[in-house]
């Protein structure tokens, strides 16, 4: 009897792991899809700050490239 009870209790704390386990996963996923989120986010925002700095140099070079061809 003893080991029947035994049994079912290591069967409730596995499944109370197993439990917790897949809600910290699926928490993960979604803190880790938040985070990648705000990553990109920064990311495409240095580019158009990289872009807009590129774009300038070229529009302050141009006029001298225009003069040394004239």
């Amino acid at each position: 009897m003893q080991l029947k009870a035994e049994s079912e209790e290591a069967t409730r704390r596995f499944e109370t792991i197993v439990r917790l386990m897949n809600e910290e996963i699926v928490r993960f996923q979604e803190q880790k899809t938040l985070d990648m989120g705000i990553a990109f986010h920064e990311f495409a925002k240095g580019q158009a700050r990289l872009a807009n700095s590129i774009a300038d140099a070229w529009r302050s070079l141009l006029p001298k490239l225009e003069a040394c061809s004239s």
